[in-house]
């Protein structure tokens, strides 16, 4: 499989197999930095830190793999009251 991938990608298997190696690490980090978010141990933000991803990304990758947010457009109202106004 990786000599496969390696000849369409135009590439030698070594650098093929850093780049599964790298992608593998990353899901990894990814997925560890989930798993303590949704357990209570971190806050999203730590959490995508954690991931090296933006928030945005952080929440986009925790939707794709089923979360639903307990955050309602209730709570999204109560915090914007408590922005200062100009």
């Amino acid at each position: 499989r990786i000599e496969k991938l390696s000849s369409e990608e135009h590439e030698d298997r070594s650098t093929i197999i850093r780049k599964l190696v790298m992608l593998g690490y990353s899901d990894l980090v990814k997925e560890k930095a989930a798993e303590k978010y949704l357990s209570g141990k971190i806050t999203l933000s730590e959490a995508a830190h954690q991931a090296g991803l933006t928030l945005w990304e952080m929440e986009t990758y925790l939707v794709e793999r089923g979360f639903k947010s307990s955050y309602s457009v209730q709570d999204l109202e109560e915090e914007l009251k408590l922005l200062p106004t100009r």
